[in-house]
């Protein structure tokens, strides 16, 4: 499976884009270039090849009869005020091709939809149910929400005009916050597993591209990477700069590499918060489109979750920027690699992704399913084939059949797969794993990817250095599954067209391995958790191997913040404690049982 991932991560590393652009024309007070999304790179594209020719219009806000009547998404009620403008459409509800449609149908000489995500950024639009009856000369392209918030406020004062196509400036080098750079490995990580080199470690690296009329002189790049505690402030652990030698012909692409940086040592032991890669290219000319000359890279140290997707705002569930399912309209498994280091005292409770299906059609009754798999590379050559890949644990969840809502973030309890015990427990260190999610009825969903966490840089990286694995691969799919062991074919994997980002899927983890502890042992001990998820309280149920003088109840949440501190100092081997939740809101909790000879850690649920 390696070498078809790297081929494909290879040709598109190896592609260089031509100038494109969105721009602002008038009011003056917001005029410039802005940060857009395309619906993919030519041929492999829907609507016009934005390289083809320039439009220009005043902008217009569709609107329509539902209740969020800005998306696009039902009847539309202006259609009057649409003809040969720029149209204004929310993203959400529906797919982008629908609401081109509609621009287009009701006389619209292009889409400009906005993202519906604060701080998302932009994505790339997958095609959806209409992309063929998109014109080749019609425009599609997405802006980010807070662009989208400044334009609609001055189009209350007056007309806004904008172009969008080939529109080139006399100086423009660029790069972007997905393909153009490095990330860390992993977008989510435990915190508590930095303990040594190499256990998160990052080579930076950026692209400069010339977008503008001339050839760029004195190009360099800069990286600062940084780190936000929670409740803490934010510290700087890495700068450097380029020594801004690098001249870049027109249409061209050229790369900064810099000094690899390891977190190990650097930060304190079982850190918590926010950390970013930002990048800034520049030459020594006026850069007449700056809005691109910023990528930014975010990842998040977490006290027992592992993704290559970042987190959401609520810090509990994985981030995903756009949903993606297969063109021939068959659903497939999509799976992603991670590797544990630390994994003795480690239990995998629940997996974690993003799921939707196209509006009006809901969710009610669909049973997706997740599944673990385990990768025993016994030749050791990184490349994963059927025969070493083997069941591990498994678990489904059906919607209700009174489900209204067409997205949501899925969590599926595992069940071990030889056991049937709840969850799976890491039996070593250091073991590789592959996470599957899947839908097997007749409908069609679509599932989540972050495509801020693009693994082609750090792909490329690795196979110059020989290292390279299947578990360092953002997602693979496939279709068929070994006729012997039934476990997914991944000879025969496949990865969509540009579409290079992270699956959005987590691992949520209880256990001491999560922690960097010193002389703290895991106590043999059975723990009843009822109800299981909880909402405004839940049951505790100690039975303990040898009796303690007291016992502590320790409630964090999935961030690592202590929320609640029970104690009972009475003596015994037996305990039961109703503990009251209503003060907490919902999502995955830890509860640590802490008595004379050491502790355990188990998860939770609150809806």
């Amino acid at each position: 499976m390696k070498k078809f991932i790297l081929f494909c991560s290879i040709y598109f590393f190896t592609t260089a884009l031509i100038a494109q652009s969105v721009v602002v024309n008038s009011p003056a007070s917001i005029a410039g270039a802005l940060q857009y999304g395309n619906t993919g790179v030519p041929p492999a594209h829907w609507g016009a090849d934005l390289n083809s020719n320039i439009w220009t219009a005043d902008v217009a806000a569709m609107m329509d009869k539902c209740l969020t009547p800005l998306d696009g998404c039902d009847t539309v009620t202006n259609k009057s005020e649409l003809v040969g403008k720029l149209v204004l459409i929310n993203r959400g509800t529906c797919n982008f091709s629908f609401k081109a449609l509609q621009a287009q149908d009701w006389g619209a000489i292009g889409c400009i939809i906005v993202n519906n995500v604060p701080n998302g950024g932009v994505a790339v639009m997958g095609a959806g149910t209409f992309a063929a009856t998109i014109r080749a000369d019609f425009p599609v392209v997405m802006i980010t929400f807070e662009d989208g918030e400044k334009i609609r406020a001055e189009m209350a004062n007056g007309p806004v005009n904008m172009s969008i196509g080939n529109i080139r400036f006399d100086h423009d080098v660029a790069t972007d916050s997905r393909k153009a750079i490095s990330h860390m490995p992993y977008g989510t990580y435990p915190g508590g597993w930095i303990r040594n080199t190499g256990d998160f470690s990052v080579t930076p690296a950026a692209n400069i591209t010339n977008k503008g009329k001339n050839i760029e002189t004195g190009n360099k790049a800069n990286v600062s990477i940084r780190f936000t505690p929670q409740g803490g402030s934010s510290s700087e652990y890495d700068n450097q700069t380029s020594d801004g030698s690098l001249v870049i012909e027109v249409d061209s692409t050229r790369s900064v590499e810099f000094l690899p940086f390891d977190f190990a040592g650097k930060i304190p032991g079982n850190s918590i918060g926010k950390g970013t890669l930002t990048y800034t290219v520049s030459s020594d000319a006026t850069d007449g489109s700056n809005f691109d000359n910023v990528g930014i890279s975010e990842f998040y140290l977490s006290q027992n979750i592992i993704s290559k997707s970042r987190l959401s705002a609520n810090l509990r569930d994985p981030f995903s920027t756009i949903s993606i399912r297969r063109g021939d309209n068959t659903n497939a498994e999509y799976l992603t690699g991670v590797k544990i280091p630390y994994g003795i005292g480690c239990r995998i409770d629940s997996i974690l992704f993003y799921m939707t299906v196209n509006a009006p059609a809901t969710l009610a009754g669909l049973t997706p399913e997740a599944i673990l798999y385990g990768w025993n590379d016994i030749d050791g050559d990184g490349n994963a084939t059927n025969a070493e890949i083997s069941f591990l644990a498994l678990g489904t969840y059906t919607f209700d059949g009174g489900e209204t809502r067409s997205a949501a973030v899925v969590r599926i309890a595992l069940e071990d797969f030889n056991s049937g015990d709840p969850g799976f427990t890491i039996p070593d260190n250091n073991m590789r794993f592959f996470v599957g999610v899947r839908y097997s009825g007749t409908e069609l969903p679509f599932f989540g990817f972050d495509e801020g966490m693009d693994y082609i840089w750090n792909n490329a990286l690795l196979a110059r250095m020989g290292t390279i694995t299947d578990t360092d691969i953002p997602y693979v799919g496939v279709s068929q599954y070994d006729p012997n062991t039934g476990v997914p074919d991944l000879e025969n994997a496949f990865v969509f067209t540009n579409r290079t980002g992270a699956l959005s899927v987590s691992l949520i983890m209880s256990g001491d391995c999560l922690v960097k502890l010193k002389n703290v042992q895991e106590i043999n001990a059975e723990i009843d958790l009822s109800p299981n998820p909880a909402k405004d309280y839940i049951l505790v149920d100690v039975a303990l191997e040898k009796s303690t003088s007291k016992i502590k109840y320790q409630i964090f949440d999935n961030f690592g913040k202590k929320v609640l501190d029970i104690e009972d100092k009475n003596a015994a081997d037996k305990f039961f404690q109703k503990i009251n939740l209503t003060n907490l809101s919902s999502g995955t909790y830890h509860i640590n049982i802490v008595t004379d000879h050491g502790s355990k850690m188990r998860s939770f649920q609150i809806i």
